[in-house]
């Protein structure tokens, strides 16, 4: 049985990717797999896929059957980013961060805000999942920091190193007690966000 998804937008076009649910595995066109036996916050994605207390909504967007609108149903995806429920969160967090890759238009404008909002008011669990979590890469940190910093040029035009400099400051009160690798993480994020607004 194959399940279909859409992925990153490449030059305005979806990627559509497929599912073998027999062998769970995620493939997309350009090759790219993703094991639906990979863990983020101690559970599969299979296992958040049979979880019933998460929205359906949220699964049809993860597997690309709903188009991402600024509608109240479909905003509330991107309200789950402040969810308290520990249990579901990093799938939500995972879902929110594969959706910067797909998103466009109305979607994308509180997209960003809620991501600035969120990285500087739960700095130490954006830092940590992306500290622990094996299934979010590199390339999905910097896209974090480009829509924090999208944002910034948005709501802040003309004054982008100043409300950077802003973010910076937030990031490392919200972090007083953080490792040094940690610490390193704020500064590699702050150095992303200043190339996206030099």
């Amino acid at each position: 049985m194959f399940l279909f998804f859409a992925s990153r937008q490449t030059d305005n076009r979806r990627t559509i990717n497929t599912i073998d649910t027999d062998n769970l595995v995620f493939t997309n066109q350009t090759k790219d797999t993703i094991d639906l036996n990979q863990k983020i916050g101690g559970r599969t994605l299979k296992q958040y896929f049979s979880d019933e207390k998460i929205p359906d909504l949220f699964k049809t967007v993860f597997r690309g059957e709903r188009k991402l609108n600024d509608d109240d149903e479909t905003l509330s995806l991107i309200d789950s980013l402040f969810s308290k429920d520990k249990d579901r969160h990093p799938f939500y967090f995972l879902l929110v961060t594969k959706t910067m890759y797909w998103s466009d238009g109305a979607f994308s404008e509180p997209l960003g805000q809620s991501a600035k909002e969120y990285v500087e008011n739960e700095s130490r669990q954006f830092l940590t999942y992306f500290k622990t979590e094996k299934i979010l890469t590199e390339e999905d940190f910097n896209k974090w920091a480009d829509y924090v910093a999208g944002e910034i040029g948005i709501s802040s035009e003309s004054n982008e190193l100043h409300e950077i400099e802003n973010v910076r400051k937030r990031l490392v009160k919200n972090c007083t007690d953080c490792s040094t690798e940690e610490q390193k993480q704020i500064s590699k994020f702050i150095d992303r966000m200043k190339k996206y607004n030099p």
